[in-house]
């Protein structure tokens, strides 16, 4: 459950960041403090070479950029970001215009740990299934009600 792997800690609202690599850089910032065996530089590193293979950009404002990592996580390492203004990714085929993603949960894996890698990303799609999930979390305030909110559509 995406529930147990977030803390308030790791939810950002009201991102600054105005480009994608600024975005994971935002939100790298909750992780390190949080897993401290968790190095940034091969971090942006592994998630940019992520990106360059393939959007993570899902859904119509979603992305879920990911990668692994070699810092021995003993959980996933997870952080969620809301950007207002919204944040402009590729697109997944040439000739579609680029989405422009506000929901943003950024996600680093232990290597060998393919079980609750696809766990995690399973868990976050089956979110995304409701309709007003989306919906909800853009409207959160503070991420106290992000969590409450994740609480009420996991259960």
């Amino acid at each position: 459950m995406i529930l147990d792997l977030l803390t308030c800690s790791q939810i950002k609202i009201g991102l600054e960041s105005t480009e994608k690599e600024e975005c994971f850089a935002e939100l790298l910032e909750p992780l390190v403090a949080r897993f401290p065996q968790l190095k940034r530089g091969q971090a942006m590193d592994a998630l940019i070479r992520r990106e360059e293979l393939k959007s993570t950009a899902i859904f119509p404002a979603v992305a879920v950029p990911h990668a692994v990592v070699h810092e021995h996580l003993d959980v996933p390492a997870i952080a969620l970001g809301i950007s207002r203004d919204g944040i402009e990714f590729e697109a997944e085929n040439p000739g579609e215009k680029n989405p422009v993603v506000k929901l943003i949960f950024e996600i680093f894996f232990d290597e060998g740990d393919a079980h609750k890698h696809l766990q995690v990303l399973r868990d976050i799609l089956q979110l995304l299934k409701h309709e007003d999930f989306l919906n909800e979390v853009l409207k959160a305030s503070t991420p106290q009600q992000v969590l409450d909110i994740i609480r009420f559509f996991e259960e």
